[in-house]
C-alpha cells in the first residue's frame, strides 16, 4: 500500500521500462477508482484521493514522508478495509459514493496508525512528542487552552522545566519552536471556528484563540492561511 501525502504525480508499472498506457486523474475528495488492464489481470489497482483543507496547519501531515509504504505483510486490518473499498468501487448501487468516502476516512486513519507502529512512535515527530513527559504536557496545554497568553517562559514554568531546556527539547521533537507551533494551532482552530460558527463575530473568534486585537489576529491568520478571516469564511 502506498500513500503520497503531498499528492505527487506518480507512475506504477511492472518494470522500469514498461510503457505507460493508462492515465488516471482523481480530482474529487473521496473519489476512488478500481483499475483492471485485462479480463484476467495479475494485479488490480485501487486508487483514491484524500482532500485535506489547510494541510499546512496539520502537524501529522507535516511529519510524514513524501511516500508512505505499508508492505502487504504488515497491512493487518488495512487489507479488510481495502477489500471493502474494492467491492464497493465495482458495485452499481445507491449510496456508493457515500460509503467510499467513509471507508476512505477509516483507511486514512489506519494508514497513519500502521505507519506509526512500523516507525516506532518515538521516531514520528509530533506523535512522538505527545509521549514525552515535558513536551506532551506542553502540547496538551496549548491545545486545551489556546486562549491563554502563552510565552515560552510560561509554558516552561507550567511543565516544571527551565526555559532554555524546554525550548530546545520542543524544537528538537516538533521541528519548530513553541510559539510557532502555538500560532499554527491557533490558526487551525480559528479556521474551523470561522466555518462552524458563521454568526460569531471575528473579534470573538480572535479572543477564543488568544488574540485580544482583531487586527493582530487578522494579520496572523492571513499570513498562515493566505486570506483574511472574512474572506475565508465566505
Amino acid at each position: 500500500m502506498l500513500l503520497l501525502p503531498d499528492g505527487d504525480e506518480h507512475t506504477l508499472c511492472e518494470t522500469p521500462t514498461a510503457p505507460l498506457f493508462h492515465n488516471l486523474e482523481l480530482d474529487q475528495w473521496g473519489e476512488c477508482a478500481l483499475m483492471r488492464w485485462s479480463d484476467r489481470p495479475t494485479a488490480i489497482v485501487l486508487c483514491g484521493t484524500f482532500d485535506v483543507e489547510q494541510r499546512e496547519v496539520l502537524p501529522i501531515l507535516q511529519q510524514m514522508p513524501r511516500l508512505v509504504h505499508i508492505p502487504r505483510s504488515e497491512a493487518g486490518a488495512l487489507a479488510g478495509v481495502l477489500a471493502l473499498m474494492a467491492a464497493e468501487a465495482e458495485a452499481a448501487r445507491p449510496g456508493k459514493e457515500a460509503v467510499l468516502r467513509r471507508l476512505a476516512d477509516i483507511l486514512f486513519i489506519q494508514i497513519i496508525q500502521r505507519w506509526v507502529a512500523l516507525q516506532g512512535v518515538e521516531r514520528c515527530g509530533w506523535l512522538g512528542a505527545l509521549h514525552d513527559p515535558l513536551i506532551g504536557k506542553a502540547l496538551s496545554l496549548i491545545h486545551s487552552q489556546p486562549q491563554q497568553r502563552w510565552t515560552v517562559t510560561a509554558l516552561a514554568r507550567a511543565v516544571a522545566s527551565s526555559r532554555s531546556a524546554f525550548a530546545a527539547r520542543f524544537s528538537a521533537l516538533i521541528g519548530e519552536g513553541p510559539i510557532a507551533y502555538l500560532t499554527r494551532w491557533r490558526m487551525q482552530l480559528a479556521a474551523r471556528l470561522l466555518i462552524e460558527y458563521p454568526n460569531v463575530r471575528i473579534n470573538e473568534i480572535a479572543e477564543r484563540v488568544g488574540y485580544h486585537s482583531e487586527a493582530a489576529f487578522s494579520k496572523a491568520f492571513k499570513r498562515a492561511i493566505g486570506v483574511a478571516p472574512s474572506k475565508y469564511r465566505r
